[in-house]
This record gives structure tokens, C-alpha cells and sequence, in this order.
């Protein structure tokens, strides 16, 4: 199952992110940690980020063991490939598309 935090906003996400986000939540639950949505369209981030343009996904990583949160980042990682970008920041872990980058 996949929770999304109040206030996030999904209106114009990609049709990649959905890809990504069930990827997360596979990989999550393999985890047995839930996965929430934390950012989508909504909040801000620094210039030229891949979230205003829907193309970018925030999920929480709070709380969970360290050792859960390396495992996860690596798995969404390994599941989505080349394409996208899997970068786990301080309080939670980044996942955008980007073919070219």
C-alpha cells in the first residue's frame, strides 16, 4: 500500500512517476516499511527541480532503520534502472525521471 502525507499534490505528475511510485511501494512493503508519498508538485525545492514539472517524487524515509533505508534506496534504484534518478537525501529519498541525465 502506498499513503500519500496531506497536502501533497500530484496534479500534473508524468506518467513515469506512477511507474516509480509502484516500483517504491513493491520495494517498501519487501521491506515491511510503509511507504509514503512526502512531495510531488507541491512544496519547495531548489531551482530547476524535476518536481515542478512532475517529474519527481519525494518518499519518506523518518523512522525507518538505517540499514531498511539503504536497502530500499538501493532496490528502487536496481527496479527502475538508468532512467531515473534515486538519490537519498538526509529525511527522505529523491526519485525523479531522467532520461538524459
Amino acid at each position: 500500500m502506498i499513503r500519500i502525507k496531506q497536502g501533497v499534490d500530484l496534479r500534473g505528475l508524468s506518467p513515469q512517476m506512477a511507474l516509480a511510485a509502484a516500483v517504491a511501494r513493491d520495494v517498501y512493503e519487501e521491506a515491511r516499511c510503509n511507504c509514503v508519498v512526502t512531495s510531488g508538485c507541491d512544496g519547495t525545492h531548489m531551482e530547476g527541480s524535476k518536481h515542478y514539472t512532475g517529474e519527481a517524487l519525494d518518499f519518506r524515509t523518518l523512522g525507518i532503520a538505517k540499514h531498511f533505508v539503504a536497502q530500499i534506496a538501493a532496490g528502487v534504484r536496481a527496479a527502475l534502472g538508468a532512467q531515473f534518478d534515486v538519490v537519498l537525501e538526509a529525511d527522505h529519498l529523491h526519485v525523479e525521471f531522467d532520461p538524459d541525465g
